[in-house]
C-alpha cells in the first residue's frame, strides 16, 4: 500500500485545540480564558490569557530552568525566538515590572498633545480657528 506524503497516517490522532505542545515534557493548556503551563505533569505557571506579563514570565522560566529551548518556547507561544530573548533580558534588567509593559506609549490611550493638535488642525480646516492678530489686540 502506497501512502503519499500529504496523507496523514493517523488522521484521527490530534492534540485538542486547547493544548499546545512545547516539547515531550512541556505543554500549555488553555480553557475559559486561562492558561496553565505543565512540565512533566506539574503546573509551572498559570495565568489569564490576557496577562502578557505572566505569559512572558512563564516563557522565561521554561527556558531558564532548562525545560525547553528558546525556539521551542517561541513556536508554542507563536512568537519569535528574539522575543523570548528580549523577555529574558528585560526580566534580568528590570524584574517583573519590566515584563509588564513594552516600550513606547501605551496602546489604546490617546496622546494629549496629539489629540489637541488634531482638534486644532480640524478647526483650522473648517475656518473656525482664526489666526491671532497680535497688532490688533495690543499684545506683543
Amino acid at each position: 500500500m502506497h501512502v503519499s506524503q500529504k496523507e496523514d497516517l493517523f488522521p484521527e490522532v490530534r492534540n485538542p485545540e486547547n493544548v499546545r505542545v512545547i516539547n515531550s515534557r512541556c505543554l500549555v493548556r488553555s480553557q475559559e480564558g486561562h492558561c496553565v503551563v505543565l512540565v512533566a505533569g506539574i503546573a509551572l505557571a498559570q495565568y489569564a490569557r490576557t496577562d502578557r506579563m505572566a505569559e512572558a514570565y512563564a516563557m522565561v522560566n521554561l527556558v531558564e530552568q532548562g525545560w525547553a529551548s528558546q525556539q521551542e518556547v517561541a513556536r508554542a507561544f507563536a512568537c519569535a525566538a528574539r522575543t523570548v530573548r528580549r523577555h529574558q533580558r528585560r526580566l534580568e534588567e528590570g524584574g517583573l515590572a519590566a515584563l509588564g509593559r513594552t516600550g513606547g506609549y501605551p496602546l489604546g490611550r490617546t496622546r494629549v498633545a496629539a489629540a489637541r493638535e488634531q482638534v486644532i488642525q480640524r478647526l483650522k480646516a473648517q475656518g473656525v480657528w482664526p489666526a491671532r492678530d497680535r497688532a490688533s489686540d495690543g499684545s506683543q
